[in-house]
C-alpha cells in the first residue's frame, strides 16, 4: 500500500519535471523569437528560464537518486560480495538520509525567510525558487524510508552473455 502511494507521488514528480522542461523550452524559444524576429526581447523570460532550470536540476537530482544513477564508487559494488554490497548500499542510504534530515530545518527556514522577498522581474516570492531544494531532499528522504519499510519486489534475475 505504501509503495503504491509512493508510486503516485513519483509519477506526479515526473509529470512536473516534464512540464518544467516544456515550460523552459517554450520560454527560451519565445525569447529567441521575440529578440530576433520582433527585435523586442522579453524582459521576463531569462528569469523564468533560470528558475525553471533550478527546479529541473533539483528534481533531476531526486530522479538520479531514485535510479541510483549518481556517480558512485563502482569498485565497492563490483568487487565485493552480496553482503558487502547490501551493507554499503544501506550505509550510503543512511548517510544520505542523515544529510536530508540535517538540512531540512535550514531549508525550511530559508523558504520561510524568503517568502516575502519578490524576484526582480516576475515578482514571484523567492521562496518558490528555494523550495526546490526542500522538495528534492524530502523526495530523496521519503524514497529511502519507503525502500526500507516496504522493499520493492525482487526483479527477475537477468544474466547477460
Amino acid at each position: 500500500m505504501l509503495r503504491q502511494i509512493w508510486s503516485y507521488v513519483e509519477t506526479a514528480a515526473l509529470v512536473l519535471l516534464i512540464a518544467l522542461f516544456a515550460a523552459m523550452i517554450g520560454t527560451c524559444s519565445a525569447q529567441v523569437i521575440w529578440r530576433y524576429l520582433f527585435s523586442d526581447p522579453l524582459i521576463w523570460s531569462e528569469e523564468l528560464a533560470r528558475y525553471l532550470f533550478i527546479w529541473i536540476g533539483f528534481l533531476s537530482s531526486w530522479l538520479a537518486w531514485k535510479h541510483r544513477a549518481h556517480i558512485a564508487l563502482d569498485a565497492v559494488t563490483m568487487l565485493s560480495g552480496p553482503r558487502i554490497r547490501a551493507f554499503s548500499q544501506r550505509l550510503v542510504e543512511a548517510i544520505i538520509l542523515a544529510f536530508c534530515l540535517y538540512t531540512l530545518p535550514s531549508s525550511l527556514t530559508v523558504v520561510d525567510l524568503t517568502h516575502a522577498q519578490p524576484s526582480a522581474v516576475l515578482e514571484l516570492p523567492m521562496s518558490v525558487v528555494y523550495a526546490s531544494f526542500t522538495v528534492m531532499i524530502v523526495l530523496i528522504a521519503v524514497d529511502i524510508v519507503v525502500g526500507w519499510v516496504s522493499p520493492a519486489p525482487a526483479a527477475a534475475t537477468h544474466v547477460e552473455a
